[in-house]
């Protein structure tokens, strides 16, 4: 079923092209604010009616036509006649930070740039900073994002490449007696260019591989099936295997080279595992004198040496989190009732339910100003009184404003059980001020949590640059936890500094940030890339117990 947020982006999309095409301006000015209107829509518009929709604000009843018709079809027509009339290469230049639509609008119509590859010989010849409007500081940042989209292009979010290897194996399943995912998921890679499968079928039977999936012969070969997944970009890839070889072939998938490159007494892991066939994966590891390491951490880091020291079950786990503190309710921008996404965080088996709505600055967000704060902890104080022994903790996620204040006086700030500290604004620093901004909230003694420390988002926004180090060792000197924002769009803290928090004594908390009930289990990405890096359950803050989380907070508070 089609989202609220989904439906809002076509309005959004139409009225950037009306005005890109100087079509319907007074329609086009609409389309931005109705958009923003049904995205804050508390109740799902694919399920109402048409009376209930035209209560909508914005939606009038030719809108309404529209809005039934994307519901219905998942775009519109009206849309599709647009992006008819629109180059392809012109739509691509959406995705460029940095430029609206009357950007390009300027860049299409009065320089004759309809593609990126042009967009991008333009910058580099200078003749974007040249124009009226744009600059050497535009051409950069320009510059800067045609970087980044090249980088990243075809690829998709772990949750995205999940749903396709889902329905893919769902498929092959149908066809083949043993098969399983390898590669890139196996490992919980961030992001995902591949989706790899084995098979110990006969290579034989690979013409029964026919729609949804579409062979492409020209990289295919006789043991390995190459193609696409219905009309999805990202490639597939099938091996067929000897059932001999099939766990040697899988273990071999499922690790970076640099992995393989260990060596112990002369010998790398590479040639070792080559060179003998087990039938278990645990043997080829012990045989090479270790432990088994998951798939997740075989990156050719300190995995070997971790091992050493540890058990794979002192990793942090699904199973092992005692609850949830980076969340959202109706109050700010969430889309359940605090109540609501309390009791679904009891019903996970969690002991608490921290909340952690947006703080007054983040208007966007509706923030919640002071009065609002102390209307929500009485609530919290009610669900408390009949929801013990689950505990719903009054958290805040504070903006970290532009000199790297937190969001209330200090009177509010002390009503809280803790503060999760986040930038959402002003997010176009350099790395001094940026790592500034951060250490000047860390020190502040009302500060419990860093949130989504860079501002990342994966595969449509870099992060700013900070010195990691620096901010790392303010969290050790002022016992601030870092968390790993484990929406699938974030996944921030990179889970490559885990082991400097983890050396420093830095605890991590997963959060989910959750804005929907659904949302908690976000945090399953979160510990995916935790275990990543050797996140320990004794380092994970959301792993401690109810009484353990409330004895750090005491200890904590001002």
């Amino acid at each position: 079923m089609i989202s609220n947020s989904e439906i809002s982006s076509i309005i959004e999309l139409s009225g950037k092209l009306m005005t890109l095409l100087d079509l319907d301006e007074n329609r086009a000015k609409s389309y931005g604010g109705i958009a923003f209107n049904l995205d804050r829509t508390e109740e799902d518009l694919a399920k109402m009616d048409d009376a209930e929709l035209l209560k909508v604000r914005g939606i009038g009843k030719s809108l309404l036509v529209t809005i039934k018709e994307i519901i219905a079809h998942g775009t519109s027509a009206e849309l599709d006649d647009l992006i008819a009339q629109t180059p392809e290469g012109v739509l691509d230049m959406f995705k460029v930070k940095g430029l609206g639509v009357k950007k390009i609008k300027q860049l299409w119509q009065e320089l004759g740039i309809d593609n990126l590859n042009d967009l991008q010989i333009a910058c580099e010849s200078g003749k974007i900073a040249e124009t009226k409007g744009f600059g050497e500081k535009t051409q950069i940042k320009i510059l800067e994002s045609l970087q980044f989209i090249k980088q990243h292009s075809g690829k998709l979010k772990m949750n995205q490449a999940e749903e396709v290897s889902e329905a893919v194996l769902g498929f092959l399943k149908g066809i083949f007696e043993k098969v399983e995912s390898i590669g890139a998921l196996p490992r919980k890679l961030e992001t995902i260019d591949k989706i790899s499968f084995i098979t110990t079928a006969s290579f034989t039977v690979k013409s029964k591989l026919a729609a949804p999936l579409q062979e492409d012969m020209t990289i295919s070969s006789p043991f390995v099936w190459r193609g696409y997944f219905e009309n999805n970009q990202i490639p597939i890839e099938i091996r067929f295997v000897e059932k001999e070889n099939y766990t040697q072939s899988k273990l071999l998938a499922n690790a970076s080279r640099a992995h393989f490159n260990y060596s112990n007494e002369g010998q790398t892991f590479f040639h070792y595992v080559k060179s003998n066939i087990f039938e278990a994966t645990e043997e080829y590891y012990e045989g090479f004198g270790s432990k088994l390491i998951v798939p997740e951490m075989r990156e050719g880091l300190t995995e070997f040496e971790w091992i050493k020291s540890h058990s794979n079950d002192d990793l942090i786990s699904w199973d092992s989190l005692k609850g949830s503190l980076h969340n959202h309710s109706k109050y700010s921008d969430g889309k359940n009732t605090l109540e609501e996404m309390a009791e679904a965080c009891q019903a996970l088996g969690m002991e608490y339910f921290g909340i952690a709505d947006h703080s007054q600055t983040a208007t966007y967000a509706n923030g919640l100003p002071a009065g609002r704060v102390m209307q929500q902890q009485q609530e919290i104080d009610e669900l408390n009184a009949k929801m013990t022994p689950f505990r719903i903790l009054k958290g805040i996620e504070s903006d970290i404003l532009g000199d790297g204040g937190l969001d209330y006086e200090n009177d509010t700030l002390a009503t809280f059980d803790y503060v999760v500290a986040s930038v959402h604004a002003n997010l176009d620093m350099d790395i001094d001020k940026a790592t500034s901004r951060l250490v000047t909230a860390i020190e502040n003694p009302y500060t419990t949590i860093l949130g989504h420390p860079t501002g990342r988002l994966l595969l449509s926004r870099k992060g700013y640059p900070i010195d990691y180090k620096k901010v790392i060792d303010a969290c050790a000197a002022n016992r601030v936890i870092m968390e790993i924002n484990a929406s699938p769009y974030r996944l921030d803290l990179d889970w490559r500094w885990i082991p400097y928090c983890l050396e420093k004594g830095v605890m991590l908390s997963i959060n989910p940030d959750a804005h929907k009930i659904e949302g908690f289990l976000d945090m399953h990405y979160g510990v995916a890339v935790a275990r990543k890096a050797g996140l320990t359950k004794d380092m994970t803050f959301n792993a401690m117990s109810l009484e353990k989380i409330q004895e750090y907070l005491k200890m904590k508070k001002v």
